[in-house]
C-alpha cells in the first residue's frame, strides 16, 4: 500500500476499535439507562473477586438482583449480554470472575470458585431486595460456582438457571446438593457439544436425562418448557431446549430470553419487559467491529514503521522463489491444512485427562496448555518436513536458507535485524495494546466477536505470557518458513491479496473440515460421531469449542505472515507479530490452574 493509503486504513482501524467500543459501551449501559462500574471483593486474605456491577438508575428502594457466574475459561465480561437484558429490567446485576478467570485472584474453583463471596457482596448492597435474588450460571458457573454459592448460603437466593449446565461436573451422578436446589432451570442447547455433561448422546436427549429426571422427581420424559413442582414453595423445574450450541449460550436471544423469563416468573420486582426485546446484538456488532479494527490495525501500523529511519533497514527485496510447484504444492498444501487436525483430538484427549505437561508456574494455565503442546507437535511435524523437503527435492533446485526468507544472499544470519524485527513487531501491536486498555478500563467492554475475544493482561497474566511465548514459536517459525519458502501459490507469481487469501485458506481448511465433521451431525439430531467413549465425547466437545476461535485467528495468522513477508523480504517480522499476537490471544483469556 502507498504511504497515504496506509494512514488512511490506519485511520480506519482506529476509528472501528474506539467507534466500536464505544457504540459496545452504550448499549451496555443500556443506552444510558444502566451504571456498570468494576468493583473488588476481598473474600479472604489473598484472596480478590473482580467484578462488573450493573445498577439501573431507575431503581427506587430495593430491586431485585442477579449473580451472573460465566463458564470455565471465561471471563466475566461473556455475561455482560445477560447481565445487561437483567439490568435494563430493573435487576441489580453483579457479573463476576471465578477463580483464577480474569482480574480474580486463585486458581479456578478456589473459595468455590467465588459464587460464595459474589452472592454475599450482592446481598450486601442497600439497594437489592435480599428476597429476590437469583443465580445465572453458565457451564461451570452452575455446576461449580453457583452450586457453592448456593449450598454455602442455602437462604441466600430464591431461583437458579442452569445456562447449559447443571447440578453437578461433568461425569458425577452425586444429586445430594439437590436438597438446596430452588426453583431451577435448565438450559441445554439441542446442539450442545457437551451432551455428556449430563449423561446423554445429544442435547436433545436431555428430556431422559438420568441426571435431570431425578431432579424433576420423573421417570418418565420431561416435557419441554413445563413447569414441574410449585415456585410457591421452591421445588419449581423447567427444561428449556433452544437449537444451539454450548459455546452460543452467551451469545444466544433464546437463552437469554429463557433466563429473563424464568426469573420473571421466580423472582418478584423487575419491569416486566418482555424477554424477546433485547439489544445485546448491537453492542456484539460494536465490539466485534473493533475487533476487527484491531486486526486491520496490524497491516497500515506496520507499512508505515517500515518507512521510519529505525525500521526501513528491514525491508529488503523479495527472494526469488524455490520452493515446491505443482503436484508437490498440492502435497505440501494438503499437509499444512491436515496436520492440525488431525493431531487436534489426539492432544485433547490426552491434555484434558491425562496432561503430558501439568500446569506450573511457568506455563499455569491448563487450556492454554493443550494448544501449547498442540503446537509445537505441529511445529516439529513442520520442520520434519521441511527438512526431508529441502535435501530431497529443493535443494537439487538451487534453494538455499535466503529463498527461505531465513538470511541474505551470502547466507548471513543477521542476529540485528532479526532483534530489530522482533522490536517491530512489539511496536506494531502496542497501539493495539494501548487503545483495548483504555476502552476496557473506562467503557467496560472489550475487544469480542462471540467467542473470539481479546483482553488486556493483569500483572501476573503477562508473566504467563513472557512464559508462553517460545513455545508456541516453536510453532509459528516453521510455519512463517514454510508458508513463505515452501509453498508461496503460483510460485509466488500472485499478487499480494491473491496470495494472502490462499495461505489464509490453506492455514485454515482443515479446521473448517474438522469442525463441520463435530457439528453436522449434531445440527442433524445425532450424536458426535468421533466414538461413543464419554470421555472421547468430552474431549471432541471441548476441543471443539477451543477450534471455533482458529477460523479467525488463523487466517489472520496466514495474511500477517504474508503481508510482512513481502514488505521485508524474510520471515521474522511475520513471525514476530503472530507469535507475539496469538500468545497476547490465549494468555490474557485463559484461566489458571495453578496458584500464582
Amino acid at each position: 500500500m502507498k504511504t497515504s493509503k496506509n494512514w488512511k486504513v490506519l485511520y480506519l482501524a482506529i476509528i472501528l476499535m474506539v467507534g466500536g467500543s464505544l457504540v459496545g459501551a452504550w448499549v451496555n449501559s443500556g443506552f444510558g439507562s444502566v451504571k456498570v462500574e468494576e468493583v473488588s471483593i476481598w473474600a479472604a486474605p489473598g484472596f480478590k473477586v473482580s467484578a462488573y456491577l450493573y445498577t439501573p438508575k431507575s431503581i427506587v428502594g430495593k430491586a431485585p438482583a442477579i449473580l451472573a457466574i460465566h463458564g470455565l475459561n471465561n471471563q466475566k465480561n461473556h455475561m455482560a449480554n445477560t447481565a445487561l437484558e437483567f439490568a435494563r429490567r430493573g435487576y441489580v446485576v453483579l457479573s463476576m470472575d471465578m477463580s483464577g478467570h480474569g482480574r480474580s485472584t486463585g486458581k479456578n474453583l478456589d473459595h468455590g470458585a467465588g459464587g460464595p463471596a459474589g452472592l454475599s457482596y450482592l446481598k450486601s448492597l442497600p439497594n437489592v431486595d435480599t428476597e429476590n435474588i437469583g443465580i445465572v450460571g453458565m457451564s461451570q458457573g452452575g455446576f461449580a460456582a453457583a452450586m457453592g454459592a448456593i449450598t454455602s448460603d442455602p437462604q441466600g437466593y430464591s431461583s437458579v438457571f442452569f445456562m447449559e449446565s447443571e447440578l453437578n461436573a461433568p461425569g458425577s451422578m452425586d444429586l445430594s446438593a439437590a436438597r438446596y436446589l430452588k426453583n431451577a432451570a435448565f438450559n441445554i442447547g439441542t446442539v450442545t457439544e457437551l451432551g455428556v455433561m449430563i449423561f446423554v448422546g445429544k442435547g436433545s436427549d436431555a428430556p431422559v436425562s438420568p441426571v435431570l429426571q431425578p431432579l424433576f422427581n420423573t421417570t418418565e420424559p420431561i416435557e419441554v418448557d413445563k413447569v414441574y413442582g410449585k415456585i410457591e414453595d421452591g421445588t419449581a423445574r423447567i427444561l428449556y431446549q433452544p437449537w444451539e450450541n454450548h459455546a452460543g449460550a452467551t451469545d444466544s436471544i433464546p437463552a437469554i430470553a429463557n433466563a429473563i423469563e424464568w426469573m420473571q416468573l421466580t423472582l418478584k420486582g423487575g419491569s416486566g419487559l418482555s424477554p424477546q426485546n433485547q439489544v445485546w446484538p448491537i453492542k456484539l456488532i460494536g465490539t466485534a467491529l473493533a475487533l476487527f479494527g484491531a486486526m486491520l490495525f496490524i497491516f497500515p501500523m506496520g507499512a508505515l514503521l517500515l518507512e521510519t529511519r529505525y525500521f526501513s533497514v528491514l525491508k529488503e527485496k523479495l527472494p526469488e522463489y524455490r520452493g515446491y510447484e505443482g503436484r508437490s504444492w498440492w502435497i505440501s498444501a494438503l499437509l499444512t491444512t491436515a496436520i492440525g487436525p488431525l493431531l487436534y483430538l489426539f492432544v485433547w484427549n490426552h491434555m484434558f485427562f491425562e496432561p503430558w505437561i501439568n500446569p506450573n508456574r511457568l506455563w499455569p494455565q491448563d487450556f492454554t496448555n493443550v494448544y501449547m503442546v498442540w503446537s509445537m507437535l505441529c511445529g516439529v511435524i513442520a520442520i520434519v518436513l521441511m527438512i526431508l523437503g529441502h535435501y530431497t527435492m529443493l535443494k537439487k533446485k538451487g534453494a538455499s536458507l535466503a529463498h527461505y526468507g531465513l538470511t541474505d544472499a551470502s547466507l548471513t544470519f543477521d542476529s540485528g535485524k532479526i532483534l530489530k524485527s522482533l522490536c517491530f513487531a512489539m511496536c506494531t501491536l502496542l497501539p493495539v495494546y494501548l487503545i483495548l486498555v483504555f476502552v476496557d478500563a473506562v467503557w467496560k467492554v472489550d475487544f469480542r466477536a462471540w467467542v473470539v475475544t481479546l483482553l488486556p493482561f493483569t500483572g501476573k497474566r503477562f508473566l504467563a505470557f513472557l512464559g508462553y511465548l517460545v513455545p508456541f514459536a516453536v510453532y509459528f517459525i516453521p510455519q512463517g518458513i514454510m508458508l513463505a519458502g515452501f509453498q508461496r501459490p503460483k510460485q509466488g507469481k500472485l499478487g499480494l491479496g491473491k496470495e494472502m487469501a490462499i495461505n489464509a485458506v490453506v492455514m485454515t481448511l482443515g479446521a473448517v473440515v474438522w469442525l463441520l465433521i463435530l457439528y453436522v451431525p449434531l445440527m442433524l439430531n445425532k450424536s458426535i460421531i468421533f466414538g461413543s467413549n464419554p470421555l472421547v465425547q468430552t474431549a471432541a466437545g471441548m476441543g471443539g469449542i477451543y477450534y471455533i476461535p482458529l477460523l479467525v485467528l488463523w487466517p489472520l495468522v496466514a495474511c500477517i505472515y504474508t503481508y510482512f513477508f513481502h514488505k521485508t523480504g524474510r520471515v521474522y517480522t511475520g513471525i514476530g507479530i503472530a507469535t507475539l499476537f496469538i500468545v497476547w490471544y490465549l494468555s490474557a483469556a485463559g484461566s489458571f490452574a495453578v496458584f500464582l
